[in-house]
């Protein structure tokens, strides 16, 4: 079955940890131009906004090998960058051949993506490779694509949206509330304490995606 998956990775165990660092406020596309071929990975940063600390600190970041100003667009910077050996080996690693990667952005000192791929066994694959690597991924959300536009808009999985629908049938929102959170987890056949975390990991879900609707990467089940 054809998944998509939403994960997340520290900088420091990937790339861009220190221009990340420099420069706090930054947020940057990676992108995987046509041209550059298959053995150039993620060669392309689209920085929003211009900060005039960011070449510097590229040509500063021990992950960046070389880099070259490509555009200074309206609201974006654009840079072409040559990565050191030892983050294109973890960058190779992070987004292999088997899955498809749909968006990549670098922010607040971590890597977040989503990627795509054709079944449950190389993402699983992939999963432990990086893991074995010593890249700590923080698998937001695995969802199918085919599933409801309704459940997938604010980036909740479908135990999420479930849960929440559930919640507010039964009246939980409700002030005073109607249920409690031991009797809506009756329900699910969970711990109160499980539901509460599912509730919380779509409250925070719902909210992200709302608030930062350009790139909605939440942190799902």
């Amino acid at each position: 079955m054809t998944s998509v998956v939403e994960a997340a990775v520290p900088a420091d165990q990937l790339a861009l940890a220190a221009t990340l660092r420099t420069v706090p406020d930054a947020r940057v596309d990676a992108v995987r131009t046509v041209a550059a071929g298959s053995d150039s990975m993620l060669p392309v940063l689209v920085f929003d906004g211009h900060y005039e600390d960011v070449e510097p600190a590229l040509r500063d970041d021990p992950s960046v090998a070389s880099v070259s100003p490509l555009a200074t667009l309206e609201k974006e910077c654009v840079y072409q960058v040559e990565w050191a050996d030892d983050a294109s080996d973890r960058l190779e690693t992070m987004f292999p051949e088997a899955g498809a990667v749909m968006r990549t952005r670098a922010a607040d000192e971590k890597w977040c993506f989503r990627a795509l791929f054709a079944d449950r066994g190389p993402m699983e694959d992939w999963y432990h490779g990086c893991r074995d690597a010593g890249l700590d991924v923080d698998v937001e959300s695995v969802h199918d694509p085919t599933e409801s536009v309704r459940s997938r808009q604010h980036g909740l999985s479908r135990k999420q949206y479930v849960a929440l629908e559930t919640a507010l049938q039964h009246g939980f929102y409700d002030i005073p509330r109607k249920v409690t959170l031991e009797e809506l987890a009756d329900e699910f056949d969970v711990s109160h304490q499980a539901l509460s975390e599912r509730l919380s990991r779509a409250h925070r879900s719902t909210i992200a995606n709302v608030v930062a609707a350009d790139f909605p990467v939440a942190r799902v089940e």
